[in-house]
């Protein structure tokens, strides 16, 4: 029974992966396609999480990975909550420092960015006192070089989001 409990969960985790060029123009035209903000951020966060899932398949034992699921879909949204609080931070920074704002204000700002700074730490570190007890030391050695990897996926998602598409000209293509 617990076995296919397992397979179960697997296989719902890793029907829809679908691996290359393919994965990539879907979820460019999905972002391009979402109307808010809310939506295109939910569609980066499943995207990242898709990546995460996809990079424990060849790492862990499917028992392992039923096991670690939880903890990883809980680091990916908390990532994802830090990294937005951490942007509203920087963004007001910015502004502060733009408008010449009070030294006490800008003490305030800078404390709020450390602080998710320091939020961001703790959950990764967080991730790995959770899952690190179920690995050996080589699979813990891979699962640090997935983070980084899925580290610069998501600085590519979060540019992608953050910068909305350039409108569509509504002009003929030329004669040929």
């Amino acid at each position: 029974m617990k076995r296919l409990l397992i397979a179960a969960l697997l296989f719902a985790s890793f029907a829809n992966l679908h691996a290359g060029p393919r994965q990539e123009k879907k979820l460019q035209r999905q972002l391009q396609q979402a109307p808010r903000p809310a939506l295109r951020r939910a569609i980066v966060e499943d995207a990242v999480l898709t990546f995460y899932i996809k990079q424990f398949q060849g790492v862990v034992t499917p028992e392992v990975f039923a096991k670690i699921l939880p903890f990883l879909q809980q680091f990916v949204r908390d990532r994802f909550e830090i990294s937005q609080r951490r942007t509203r931070s920087l963004n007001q920074l910015r502004q502060a420092l733009t408008r010449e704002a009070t030294e006490d204000e800008l003490k305030h700002l800078v404390h709020d960015l450390d602080t998710a700074d320091a939020e961001f730490q703790t959950n990764q570190q967080r991730f790995f006192s959770n899952v690190d007890p179920m690995l050996n030391t080589r699979q813990q050695a891979r699962v640090r070089i997935i983070q980084n990897m899925a580290d610069n996926r998501i600085r590519e998602y979060l540019n992608e989001v953050q910068t909305p598409p350039a409108p569509r000209p509504n002009t003929p293509p030329p004669n040929q």
